[in-house]
């Protein structure tokens, strides 16, 4: 297997960019949670956020980016 087909594997085929990350849902759906340095916020492609503007996926990341920031 070389480095292409292990990248596609692994991703599920879905190329990120910058600004932009891929969570895993409860059901194993894939979510992509991105970052608008423009307007300074969050947004998410689940239902959740498209209905609350909030989603636990971007509470989650951006926690995750906190402690790493502490550390």
């Amino acid at each position: 297997m070389n480095l292409l087909d292990k990248l596609i594997e692994t991703f599920d085929g879905e190329i990120m960019v910058d600004n932009q990350w891929r969570v895993n849902g409860s059901n194993g759906v894939h979510y992509t949670v991105e970052w608008d340095p423009y307007h300074r916020h969050y947004s998410c492609g689940c239902k959740g956020y498209k209905f609350r503007r909030k989603c636990r996926h971007i509470t989650e990341l951006s926690e995750s980016f906190r402690k790493r920031i502490q550390n």
